[in-house]
């Protein structure tokens, strides 16, 4: 059988070291990308410079400035980053087109077949290197993990050093793997840690001896998962068509709510922004989230930072109108009376594909209503939101704007051929 050889692409700091790209008198220097300028808004990326500093991705504006008060804040440009990763996708499309788009800045290529072992992955990981450098810019850097299976290039890729590459396979896993805290791990949060420390696993190298049957009687299915990924044994393959599991948007006030209609229509744009992107990938929601959060103020009067709540539906829902009626009723049903939020999320989840599969009771599956196929195919045209709502009146371009997740973003709207990322 022929050997399998896994590539895992990691872009360093991609939307800080785009905007130092774009602006030369950037590079540096320590900036953070954010997704909104208010004080309780987050820094979504942190370059090199500014995490030096102590300012990570997930910091508040406000923190960001105490820790670094010539700190550059710079709005997050969702265009800018789109078109640097049209460049980076058409680069690695040259060499394989098995390559599963994992995020906006990562990506997984199985070059089984493609290469001749580690040493030739790593000559073409080196020239994709190169390629990205010449053609979408000098100063964006990647590292690059290779291994024999996807959870170890991934490993591989995050703890290589900044813009290089790290090959990890069975002759060296005691040292690359076992010095390692566990939540040096992909997949092992504090949460998994504090569970594994009970039983007196401490390192990756303690999880990685550890029997087997022992792991699974602790924790199921999952501790196999774990102890296949540390030995390096094939738990799960590069997948080339990944469907999200779930659909999402959030938005941090950029001014005061007054009243109840501001929090409306930025919660019916989120919702809009969420069908829309749900519709485009052909899919459709059984379950709806929503999570609300307080400024300082009303978290001491309340005693609590937010909340939220979730419904499982009995169909599936598509249309826009449908996904904010959900929404709105789990807010009014969880918000204290006269309270009014100054950050809004929404998720849809327990998604599937649509299908034409007629349902038990007539009439109870429907196609997405006109309306919404009809602004979709507008917007699609012209331009996001060039047709819009009448509830978005009031709104301005610092009300949600369109933005990036940071992590994964399956599904986001970067198209090179067939090539989605």
């Amino acid at each position: 059988m022929m050997p399998r050889v896994v590539l895992h692409l990691d872009m360093n700091s991609y939307f800080a070291s785009v905007e130092q790209q774009a602006n030369p008198f950037l590079r540096g220097k320590a900036i953070g990308v954010v997704a909104t300028m208010s004080p309780n808004g987050c820094v979504i990326a942190s370059s090199i410079e500014a995490k030096a500093k102590g300012i990570k991705t997930g910091v508040r504006v406000m923190d960001a400035r105490k820790l670094d008060p010539n700190v550059i804040l710079i709005p997050n440009d969702s265009a800018k980053y789109r078109s640097c990763t049209e460049g980076i996708v058409r680069i690695l499309h040259r060499y394989t087109e098995n390559i599963e788009h994992y995020s906006i800045d990562e990506a997984f290529l199985d070059l089984t077949g493609f290469v001749h072992g580690f040493d030739e992955a790593v000559r073409l990981g080196d020239r994709i290197r190169q390629d990205i450098q010449r053609e979408v810019g000098s100063w964006l850097k990647c590292s690059i993990g290779v291994a024999p299976t996807r959870w170890l290039a991934k490993f591989g890729g995050d703890t290589a050093p900044k813009g290089g590459t790290l090959v990890v396979h069975q002759r060296n896993l005691h040292e690359t793997l076992d010095p390692r805290q566990l939540t040096d791990a992909w997949g092992i949060a504090s949460r998994m840690e504090r569970r594994l420390n009970t039983l007196g696993i401490f390192t990756l190298g303690e999880l990685r001896r550890y029997p087997v049957a022992n792991l699974m009687q602790a924790l199921g299915i999952l501790g196999y998962e774990l102890w296949a990924n540390m030995n390096g044994i094939e738990y799960a393959r590069v997948q080339l068509d990944r469907l999200p599991k779930s659909i999402g948007h959030s938005h941090v006030f950029a001014r005061r709510a007054e009243t109840l209609d501001y929090p409306r229509a930025v919660l019916v744009k989120l919702c809009e922004k969420a069908g829309r992107r749900l519709r485009r990938l052909g899919l459709e929601a059984r379950g709806v989230w929503l999570g609300y959060g307080f400024s300082d103020r009303l978290r001491e009067r309340y005693g609590r930072s937010g909340g939220g709540g979730a419904h499982l539906l009995p169909r599936p829902i598509v249309d826009t109108q449908d996904i904010f009626r959900q929404c709105w009723r789990l807010l009014n049903e969880d918000l204290p009376r006269g309270a009014l939020p100054n950050f809004l999320a929404m998720t849809l989840f327990r998604l599937r594909p649509r299908t034409n599969q007629l349902e038990l009771w007539p009439g109870e599956k429907k196609d997405p209503p006109a309306l919404a196929g009809a602004l979709d195919d507008l917007n699609d045209k012209y331009g996001d939101f060039t047709v819009t709502r009448g509830a978005f009146w009031g709104l301005n371009e610092k009300d949600v704007p369109d933005r990036i997740g940071f992590r994964k973003t399956v599904g986001l709207d970067v198209r090179t051929g067939e090539a989605r990322w």
